[in-house]
This record gives C-alpha cells, structure tokens and sequence, in this order.
C-alpha cells in the first residue's frame, strides 16, 4: 500500500512539473505570439496583478483573515517608490526594495493591533486604514500631488550583468519579462512558505486558532508575519506599477482595489497558488474584452461572482479539483487502477 502512495505521489508531481514547465515556455514566448503593443500592455498588467493577488492569497486563503486595505498597501508601495524616484533621485533598483520596506513597515505597526481582533472586526478596521489613507494621500498636495497624482515616473532604466550586455529597460516587452521573472519568483517563495512548517502553521491558525494556541502555537506572531509579507508583495506590485506605467493616482490607493484583488483571488480559488494567478489574468483581459460595454462590465463582473460563490464556492481550482475526485476518468485512470 505504501509502495502504491509513493508511486501516485510520484507520478502526480511529475505532471504538475510538466504542467508548470510548458505554462512557464508560454509565458516566455508569449510576447512574439501577440506583437500588438496594447496586447504586451496587458500582459504586463496581468503579471503585476498576480503579484499583488498572491499576496493577499497569503493572508486570506492560508491564514484566514480578510484584508480590506490590500489595495491601499498597493498604492502606498507605488507612491513611496515613486516619490523616492522623483524626489530622491533614487535608482528603481533601490527605491522598489525600500518602497516595499515602507509598506512593510505601515503593515506590521497595523498589523499589531488590528489582528488581535476576531469576526468582522479586522476587514473593518483594515477598510477604514484604506480609507484614511486614500485621503492622506488625495490631500496632500505639496508631497503626494494629491488629487492629481504623480506623473512623469521614469521606468527602471537599464541594468548591467556581468556576463551579458547592457539590458534596457524602457521597452514594453523588457518590462514584460522582469515583472514575469519577479511573477515566477513570487510563486516559487510562496509554494517554499506554504510546505514549510511556517506554513502549516498558519493554515493551522485558519483552521482553529484556539486549538493552534492551546498547542503552543504563537498564533499572534505567525499571522503579523504573514500580514507583514502580504503587505510587501503588494507594495512590490505596486511599485512595479508605478515604474512601468509612469504615472500615479490616489485612485491606485483606494480601498476599492482590495475588492478588485479579492475578486481575482475568489475566482481563481482561495487559498491555493494557481487560483490568483488564474484570477488575475482571467479577470483583466475579460474587462478588457468588455471594455466597450463601459460600467455595465460591472455588473457582469458582479454576475459572475455571485455564480462562482453559488456554483464554484473554491472558485475556478477547487472547482476542477471537484471535479477530478468525482469522476477519476478525467485523470486517466480508474479508481481501482492503481
């Protein structure tokens, strides 16, 4: 019987392995297969989406808590890496790490008190945060702009590597690759944080967090560190933004991007890695498709969430995964095949 496990275990990883490896060979030819420079556009989007996804995945779908100002974190890692451009004159190399360090930083002094609270309390103080925040930075003309933002951000530039030549920066296909390079980075860390024993603790928070703590699990301390990392993925996401698309508004801020995110990572299915990145390529390209229908894309937005609670509860990957343990035919093999 041990012998039968270790097999399907087996086969089972080395399909996901050549799943992700021709996904990934997509991903990397996909900018000679759409040469439109408005289709390179989105794919970029796509990838900065699925950062700022996966990072709320991590606190909502592992540890269990709602995280109503993830957009505001996004829009604060976008403008401290912005002012740090514009008015520092820092590097992007250097202003997106310290731009992630300042989101990381406003994350855990909210995380402290805000995750000591249970229920509803925590989306509601995190949706007042955003909130205050999207007003902190709409009224603060002299530093932030304030309602009219941040324009003329320079995009990262160019870079060199000691065994290859000078990479620029400035195109939109360049652009493409780093955000995928980061997009693939972020995921690899996450399946890493999600196996280890870090990990199993958190879900083990979600779970129960009376029972977690009466094993001796510092649960306080395991979830501001998961809120504190989603926070930088976010800011990550948002900076990465800022850069590439070169201007900013307090919009980028608002606590409504937090319901955007939080659709992509619904549809997709919480609490597993390739549903936000499902998500947030399925999503932006769909209102990019229905862009011509202007606000009442919304409402169809809001027609297919309320059919993937009622009919896909785990979203789109809980969904197949239904699926594939009712009926085991769909896998190639028979219950008793094995």
């Amino acid at each position: 019987m041990e012998r039968v496990i270790d097999t399907m275990y087996k086969k089972s990883k080395y399909k996901k392995l050549i799943v992700c490896s021709i996904l990934l060979i997509i991903a990397i030819v996909a900018p000679f297969a759409f040469t439109s420079e408005y289709n390179r556009h989105i794919m970029v989007m796509c990838g900065v989406w699925i950062i700022a996804a996966l990072g709320l995945n991590l606190i909502l779908g592992y540890v269990g808590q709602l995280n109503l100002a993830h957009g505001t974190f996004f829009g604060v890692g976008a403008y401290a890496t912005a002012l740090l451009m514009q008015k520092a004159g820092i590097p992007f190399w250097w202003a997106l790490p310290l731009g992630c360090l300042a989101t990381a930083a406003l994350g855990f002094v909210t995380g402290i008190p805000t995750l000591r609270t249970r229920g509803h309390y925590f989306p509601i103080a995190t949706m007042c945060l955003g909130i205050a925040v999207y007003y902190a930075i709409a009224r603060w003309d002299d530093f932030t702009g304030g309602a009219c933002g941040l324009y003329g951000i320079p995009r990262p530039g160019s870079i060199s590597l000691p065994l290859a030549k000078t990479i620029d920066f400035e195109s939109t296909v360049a652009c493409y690759y780093l955000v995928l390079l980061i997009a693939v980075l972020t995921i690899i860390l996450m399946l890493r944080l999600v196996k280890s024993l870090t990990g199993q603790r958190i879900m083990a928070v979600r779970g129960n967090e009376d029972l977690a703590q009466s094993l001796g699990i510092n649960t306080m301390k395991d979830k501001i560190v998961c809120f504190t990392l989603s926070t930088v993925f976010a800011g990550l996401a948002g900076g990465i933004f800022a850069s590439y698309v070169g201007a900013i508004m307090p919009e980028n801020a608002h606590f409504l991007v937090s319901f955007e995110m939080l659709l992509y990572v619904m549809i997709g299915g919480v609490g597993t890695i390739a549903g936000p990145v499902i998500g947030a390529i399925l999503i932006p390209v769909l209102s990019e498709i229905l862009h011509f229908m202007g606000s009442l894309r919304l409402v169809i937005f809001g027609f297919i969430l309320i059919l993937t609670i009622q009919f896909l509860p785990f979203g789109i990957i809980g969904g197949i995964r239904v699926a594939l343990l009712r009926y085991p035919g769909l896998t190639g093999r028979s219950v008793g095949s094995e």
